[in-house]
């Protein structure tokens, strides 16, 4: 658009129109452009990005991402030495692992194809002929022989934390929360609550940037007690066999 945001309808219809009757065909990536013609980068993952959207447009039957390693680790290779690689993972974990720092496939990437069903293969450029990790639609059933998918995380996150008594019965408490923060342009990861407690995470950067956040949640929510806790990590663990796997979360903490 005008605006610099990716319009994925008239992408998808242009991209479509002119390449078909193509039988090959060798597609730039990275940048797109503004009606006027004037240049747009996109930003980081953008190769991986066009290839998705260039996969949705021909209604390919599978869209291989070829990079320098040889699929989707288990966990960070730079936190656990030689980690094992994934054969196959769905869509929603790997959009949960690389929203939380999984870094062999842009998030954004998967939406196209996402969209369309059309399976990822991440290949090895420097071992063609290994198999790779499949990213499908849904997977059935004991197709992984690990209980958990894959393992990611994050740093630098601050927790606002506010206790006030009959929380839960208090109407719109929540709801002025988060206009303020809405107000304010501040993200949130998580709102874990409980009866009287609230816990509010964001990103530590995003807090820094609105120093006067905590006061103005003391004058929205007016709490007995508020405090911020900083330093914190979040963990994503994925994986669609722990839903019937008991005691799984329990091993975890």
């Amino acid at each position: 658009t005008s605006e610099g945001e990716f319009d994925a309808e008239l992408t998808d219809a242009s991209l479509a129109s002119i390449l078909e009757g193509y039988p090959n065909a060798v597609i730039p990536g990275f940048y797109g452009a503004r009606p006027d013609g004037t240049i747009k980068t996109f930003s980081r993952g953008g190769s991986d990005f066009t290839g998705s959207v260039v996969a949705r447009a021909i209604k390919a039957d599978l869209y291989e991402n070829w990079t320098d390693v040889p699929g989707v680790a288990l966990a960070d290779p730079r936190i656990v030495a030689n980690p094992k690689f994934i054969d196959v993972i769905t869509y929603r974990e790997l959009r949960e692992l690389s929203y939380m720092g999984a870094s062999v496939l842009h998030q954004d990437a998967i939406c196209p194809v996402r969209t369309a069903q059309i399976p990822i293969n991440i290949k090895n450029t420097n071992d063609p002929a290994a198999k790779g990790t499949m990213i499908v639609p849904s997977a059935p059933e004991g197709s992984n022989e690990h209980i958990i998918t894959g393992i990611a995380g994050k740093k630098h996150f601050s927790a606002v934390c506010l206790e006030k008594d009959e929380m839960n019965s208090e109407i719109g408490f929540l709801r002025r929360i988060l206009t303020l923060m809405d107000n304010e342009g501040i993200c949130f990861e998580h709102i874990p609550t409980g009866i009287d407690t609230m816990n509010i995470v964001v990103n530590s950067d995003e807090l820094a940037e609105h120093p006067t956040f905590v006061e103005r949640v003391k004058q929205v929510a007016n709490p007995n007690h508020i405090e911020v806790e900083n330093d914190l990590a979040l963990i994503a663990v994925a994986g669609r066999g722990m839903k019937s796997k008991k005691g799984t979360a329990t091993r975890i903490f």
